[in-house]
């Protein structure tokens, strides 16, 4: 299987920031399979370039860096400017891979996954899209962008790759709400939640690290990752002030937007209990983490901010330490659940100080948690777990399509080129009907209504209107027009249809598609008929139409799932 992840943030082991999908490719590789990554030649934390060949790769992985134009924390202009120019670059790398199987992209940011769409088209799989961050939510939440135009338009393009997807992986379970308001269909969600290779945590010596950062006796406290404005590490300033005196110290290692801010606040005050540190390869983490007594995970007290599951909070608990934990919701839960640390309010320095003075006071205890952490997040968020997820995804998407003997991109071609051809033909015929519905019944002249497409997506279905309104109950034939009976008996109602599709809603030939208020009546059998696209015509429709019960269509649908051809569509 040969994997092309589009992912502008990438970090390699020797990069600073998360190496998530470092990790989950490594044991893709580690199967048997591929993976072709497309990256900024940029890191995301520090803005640094990686030179061309510095990376040390596993057989399998192959990383292709693409030149971007703009910074990502100067100013929102040159953050546009990164983003579009890495589009743009994607774009033209992403098209030039071969032989892709299945396209794995991930956001935010959300621009990306215009490339990885793109790419998916030409793939026997489509689309695993990602959703780590909720973006645009999150920048809503925080007051960076205004909930106008641009966050809708975000959240249209959003919508529209949930549709595209054919499964939509996220990483918390705090995500789950917001996909079923965006009407995204749960058969299609997956998750694989933010974890940690534990291996690479095991065995790590901090001694090192406290020499070199000459932290004697200091009951170091660790936050190691973005140093941003979402992170609200004002309260660590705060209950520093408080802690004065005490052998409790802060060491924020990391880089971003609200490091220079922080930096010239902490040196104003005096604050000689906190310590700046660059950010440093995820391959020194397992080090600092060692060096540490107790690590500190926090955001700004946004109510979004509950859903999230960060990845340092695992990173420390790998480390078996104590999790200072200033972020509420999913994450609370598992630190809780596991008795790896404390809870603290979002914000509030007081209770933060407090937190460290009782681990300072009870290092026992304190010990007790982190260890209580390893073995939690071993059973639950080691990362070998998610990458046999994650191959098991890949390879259920794949022995679907495998099911097709014709490329599907050569379907939707033909679908295409058809409908766009019939369409022209049947465009006074078209305009004939539409004026014979004014006429006789008015507008509209159209029926729009939701129904279930590939993979349980939902779209917008269009008809000629062959009916009258009525009271609920009243049956089809009492409110059927006289227009509408010959349309329904010649199915020049269902020309419309060739619109859906032109837009890759349906196809020529596949099941109807039907009301999604039955999809919870399916079995398990019944459902895969959503692993094609819907089709103006089908085979049941050629067997017997109306005449058929429904069990005998949708075994007719499920026997053309199975053996689905060209010839099959064109003998159809």
């Amino acid at each position: 299987m040969h994997v092309l992840l589009i992912h502008q943030a990438f970090a390699g082991p020797g990069d600073a920031g998360g190496t998530r999908h470092y990790e989950l490719s490594r044991h893709l590789a580690a199967r048997g399979h591929r993976v072709t990554i497309v990256a900024s030649e940029l890191n995301y934390l520090t803005g640094t370039k990686t030179p061309a060949g510095a990376e040390a790769l596993p057989p399998g992985i192959e990383i292709v860096r693409v030149p971007v134009r703009g910074s990502l924390h100067d100013s929102y202009l040159t953050r546009a400017a990164n983003f579009v120019s890495f589009v743009t670059a994607a774009t033209r790398a992403a098209l030039r891979v071969r032989d892709v199987d299945v396209v794995w992209g991930t956001t935010p940011p959300l621009p990306q996954l215009f490339p990885a769409w793109l790419a998916s088209l030409r793939s026997r799989a489509g689309l695993v899209m990602e959703e780590r961050d909720l973006w645009p939510e999150f920048a809503i939440g925080m007051g960076l962008l205004r909930d106008g135009a641009l966050a809708r338009a975000a959240l249209v393009f959003k919508k529209l790759m949930y549709g595209r997807a054919a499964r939509v992986v996220i990483n918390s379970p705090g995500f789950r709400p917001f996909l079923d308001r965006y009407g995204v269909d749960p058969r299609k969600v997956r998750m694989i939640p933010n974890g940690v290779d534990v291996d690479e945590f095991e065995g790590a010596d901090g001694r090192a690290v406290r020499r070199e950062l000459d932290l004697a006796d200091a009951f170091v406290i660790l936050y190691a990752g973005a140093l941003g404005p979402a992170n609200g590490l004002d309260v660590v300033l705060d209950a520093a002030e408080q802690l004065r005196g005490t052998p409790a110290l802060f060491l924020l290692v990391g880089d971003g937007k609200a490091r220079a801010d922080l930096t010239r606040a902490a040196a104003e005050r005096g604050l000689e209990n906190v310590r700046f540190v660059a950010a440093q390869p995820k391959s020194r983490i397992p080090s600092f983490v060692a060096a540490a007594d107790a690590c500190l995970a926090t955001l700004r007290p946004i109510p979004l901010f509950r859903t999230t599951y960060p990845n340092k909070v695992f990173d420390y608990m790998a480390g078996a330490r104590p999790v200072l934990l200033a972020i509420d919701g999913v994450i609370r839960e598992v630190v809780e659940e596991a008795g790896a640390g404390v809870f603290t309010p979002p914000g509030d320095a007081t209770a933060l100080a407090g937190a460290v003075r009782e681990m300072m006071s009870n290092r026992e205890a304190a010990r007790a948690m982190g260890e209580r952490g390893r073995t939690a997040v071993r059973a639950r968020f080691d990362r070998p777990l998610q990458g046999a997820q994650l191959d098991a995804l890949f390879e259920e998407l794949l022995s679907g399509a495998a099911r097709s003997p014709e490329p599907v991109r050569v379907k939707r071609l033909i679908d295409v080129l058809v409908s766009a051809l019939v369409l022209v033909i049947a465009s006074p015929l078209m305009l004939l009907i539409a004026a014979a519905i004014l006429l006789s019944s008015g507008t509209p002249v159209l029926f729009a209504q939701t129904r279930t497409g590939l993979g349980g997506r939902l779209f917008t279905f269009f008809k000629f209107r062959t009916m009258l309104p009525g009271e609920p109950g009243e049956p089809d034939a009492s409110r059927l027009t006289g227009v509408g009976r010959v349309l329904r008996a010649t199915s020049l109602d269902e020309l419309p249809q060739l619109w859906n599709v032109l837009r890759g809603d349906m196809s020529l030939v596949g099941p109807r598609p039907l009301l999604p208020q039955y999809l919870d009546r399916y079995t398990t059998e019944q459902a895969r008929r959503h692993d094609v696209q819907p089709g103006l015509t089908g085979y049941a429709q050629v067997s017997g139409r109306n005449t058929l019960s429904w069990e005998d269509k949708f075994a007719l649908d499920v026997w053309y799932v199975e053996h689905r051809s060209m010839r099959l569509d064109l003998w159809i």
